[in-house]
């Protein structure tokens, strides 16, 4: 995979188009958000992956984040993934992707492929997000794509890989991990996780405090930190100090719930929801300062 320098737009007019790719034996899909222009700075454009949660699909992750729109202003690509049974393997859960053994993480390497073999792709600029279960991908995407990946934005969700696995990237990943301080589904000081319906897997989940260790010491940080937002019911916390420029940042939402701070009310919003802190925004900020 490489972006193509000098393409001068996307191959795909602007809008929504559906991506089809065979990985692993199967038929997988993703929704393509096209902007009308796109920021190439002679590598080519940013293209950001937004995962669903359990039971979701692309177009509810798109109505969630808000990032189509986002994309529009900032001339960025932007696909959501569309999981087998609405579920991403993330390691210890979820779902049928999780019973079926599927490889999310090869489908993604394989999606990234396809959108870059159409569209001028900056190989540097390559960067994931999801909510809840698309949160537990983006972190185990963190671990095993870092040579591909530049850089995460987990919302409410944690660190979760099977317990015969360890998280060994193999370069420094840039991490920004958003999670509400009362989100019942995963719980911020971890515990036993809570979900309407039954759901295949492990819901016993560290905290985000173990997450971000976890995610300091891979990527050599040193332990001095700094309050990079302070407004509402959300502060940011920054770990700069980081290998080869290597950024943690956690922002802790006081109060919020299993929620999109900023984003939309579709399910799976359980909890209060911040309308004061825009997770969307501060990602892609935060993805701008952080390519590989």
């Amino acid at each position: 995979m490489a972006g193509r320098p000098g393409c001068a737009r996307a191959s795909r007019p602007a809008g929504d188009h559906w991506v089809h790719v065979t990985s692993g034996g199967l038929e997988r899909v993703a929704l393509l958000h096209v902007p009308s222009w796109l920021r190439q700075r002679g590598k080519g454009a940013p293209l950001v992956l937004d995962f669903h949660h359990a039971n979701g699909t692309p177009e509810m992750e798109a109505a969630l984040s808000g990032l189509s729109a986002l994309a529009d202003e900032r001339g960025l690509l932007v696909a959501y993934p569309a999981g087998v049974g609405g579920s991403w393997n993330a390691g210890a859960c979820c779902g049928q992707a999780w019973v079926d053994g599927v490889d999310d993480v090869g489908f993604t390497r394989d999606l990234i492929d396809a959108i870059s073999d159409e569209h001028c792709v900056d190989p540097g600029r390559i960067f994931v997000t999801g909510m809840s279960n698309g949160a537990l991908m983006a972190h185990r995407l963190g671990c095993e794509l870092a040579d591909t990946i530049a850089a995460i934005a987990p919302v409410a969700g944690v660190l979760h890989l099977a317990p015969e696995d360890t998280c060994a990237p193999t370069r420094p990943v840039s991490v920004l991990h958003v999670h509400g301080t009362e989100d019942p589904s995963i719980p911020y000081d971890g515990g036993t996780g809570w979900v309407p319906v039954p759901m295949p897997g492990s819901l016993e989940f560290i905290s985000v405090a173990q997450s971000l260790a976890t995610w300091r010491d891979r990527d050599r940080c040193a332990d001095t930190s700094h309050r990079t937002h302070a407004r509402g019911d959300t502060t940011c916390t920054a770990w700069s100090r980081c290998a080869d420029g290597a950024a943690v940042e956690h922002c802790a939402v006081e109060g919020g719930g299993h929620t999109w701070p900023g984003g939309g009310d579709l399910p799976p919003v359980f909890g209060p929801k911040s309308e004061t802190f825009h997770a969307s925004e501060r990602m892609l900020d935060f993805f701008e300062e952080h390519a590989r």
